[in-house]
C-alpha cells in the first residue's frame, strides 16, 4: 500500500513539473491590427463594367476626382472614412448646387474595385485602367 502511495505522490509530482514547463512566457501582448490601403489602392484610374460600363473613375492623392461617361463629366473632391470603408464625393450641380454621394469599398485589389452607392444601387464593379 505504501508503494502504490509512493508511486501515486511520484506521478503527481512529474504532472506537475510538466505542466508548469510546458507553458510558456513569450505571449504577444501586442494588438496587431491589419493595414487599411485601402485609399492607396484607390488612387488611379477605374473604368466600369457591367451596368457601368463606358464610365471612367479617377481619384488623385490631392483628394480630387473626376467621373466621365459619354454623357457627362463630372468632379469635385472625396473623403475617404478608414474606419467604415466608405468614401464621400463632394461635387456641384447646376440644378441643384452643392451635393454629395457616398459610397461604400465592398472590394478593393489592385485589379478591382467593388462599389456600393449608399445602398441605392447594386455592387458595381471597376477594373484598373
Amino acid at each position: 500500500m505504501r508503494t502504490f502511495r509512493l508511486i501515486g505522490m511520484t506521478l503527481l509530482m512529474v504532472m506537475l513539473t510538466v505542466n508548469f514547463t510546458a507553458c510558456s512566457d513569450d505571449d504577444d501582448n501586442e494588438l496587431s491590427l491589419p493595414v487599411d490601403n485601402t485609399l492607396e489602392l484607390l488612387i488611379g484610374t477605374w473604368e466600369g463594367t457591367g451596368e457601368v460600363e463606358g464610365e471612367i473613375l479617377t481619384f488623385n492623392k490631392d483628394n480630387t476626382y473626376t467621373e466621365q461617361s459619354e454623357d457627362y463629366t463630372q468632379s469635385g473632391t472625396f473623403e475617404y472614412f478608414p474606419n467604415r470603408y466608405m468614401f464621400v464625393t463632394y461635387y456641384t450641380t447646376t440644378n441643384w448646387g452643392e451635393e454629395n454621394t457616398i459610397y461604400t469599398v465592398v472590394k478593393i485589389t489592385k485589379e478591382e474595385l467593388y462599389l456600393n452607392d449608399n445602398g441605392h444601387s447594386d455592387i458595381v464593379i471597376y477594373k484598373r485602367k
